[in-house]
């Protein structure tokens, strides 16, 4: 029997790149509000909008073929106990989102995957990756960064959403990285090991110990990962009732305008709503009116 493949529902990944996308408009906002570049930047369009720019345009490039091409792979090499979740997107906190190229679960632990298309001779550090280039060593994105926070904050994650079963897998949870077709590597020095191609992820599988993980448990967790959901806005932003001297109540909100207009829609279902204004005594925050219908 062959690995199940549990892709994430189409309309909730909608849902989190708008959400994405939303926070980088917002960024990119006071990027633009704040580049003072000069005539020489703008002509070589090498103003700070324009690195701003090509980072996100860098972050949005993904390994899509290589991705699948594995995702096939495990499907194939894997038993039937095992689960494959593809390109899963996960919201941690109001504007932190990560994205693992693959997760895969069994009796011997979670695996959450990192893909590189890359071939050839590698260093590789927690600080620094370099890629051998004729005679000579050259630096290139560190695949290992990333995917220690990826590590970090899908605990986060887990925590938060299975924290009844926390304690029991927080254990065999192991990120590891996967290039597609290694020469030569050296990784003594990666907090997250790297192996070559899905023959040496199999290989890292199951160096692992029988049975770390439950039938029961494993349904658990897939289960909760299969209904990921975007957050809730108003869970993340903080807000809190009053009243004045003369007994007028108001909603004091801790943010931005917009969290603070969120904040008021959610109330006109049940009051009146005043307009909002900026809180005199303390930055960042708003307050607004509310009366009974």
């Amino acid at each position: 029997m062959l690995a199940r493949v549990i892709y994430q529902d189409d309309e909730i990944r909608k849902k989190f790149y708008q959400k994405i996308k939303e926070k980088v408009e917002k960024e990119r906002q006071k990027v633009v509000e704040n580049d003072n570049s000069g005539f020489l930047a703008k002509l070589l369009r090498n103003t700070e909008v324009d690195k701003f720019d090509r980072k996100v345009a860098h972050d949005n490039e993904k390994g899509s073929s290589g991705e699948k091409e594995f995702e096939t792979q495990m499907w194939l090499l894997l038993k039937g106990d095992s689960y494959v979740l593809p390109d899963y997107v996960f919201q941690i906190s109001k504007d932190e989102f990560i994205q693992i190229d693959n997760i895969v679960i069994n009796k011997r632990g979670i695996f959450l995957v990192e893909i590189k298309t890359w071939s050839g001779s590698f260093v590789a550090s927690d600080k620094i990756w370099k890629m051998r280039q004729g005679k000579d060593w050259v630096a290139v994105e560190n695949p290992t960064a990333q995917h220690n926070r990826h590590f970090k904050l899908f605990n986060v994650w887990l925590q938060k959403n299975l924290n009844e079963l926390y304690q029991e897998i927080e254990s065999v949870v192991y990120p590891v990285i996967v290039l597609k077709q290694v020469d030569w590597i050296k990784s003594d020095y990666s907090s997250i090991p790297v192996v070559s191609g899905a023959m040496g992820f199999i290989g890292f599988i199951l160096e692992k110990p029988r049975n770390q993980l439950s039938a029961e448990t494993i349904e658990l967790v897939v289960e909760k990962l299969r209904a990921v959901k975007p957050l809730d806005d108003l869970n993340e932003i903080k807000f809190a009732e009053g009243k004045t001297k003369s007994g007028k109540r108001f909603v004091k909100v801790e943010g931005s305008k917009d969290d603070a207009q969120k904040v008021a829609e959610n109330y006109k279902s049940k009051y009146k709503v005043g307009e909002i204004y900026p809180d005199k005594f303390k930055e960042n925050s708003y307050f607004f009116y509310i009366e009974e219908n």
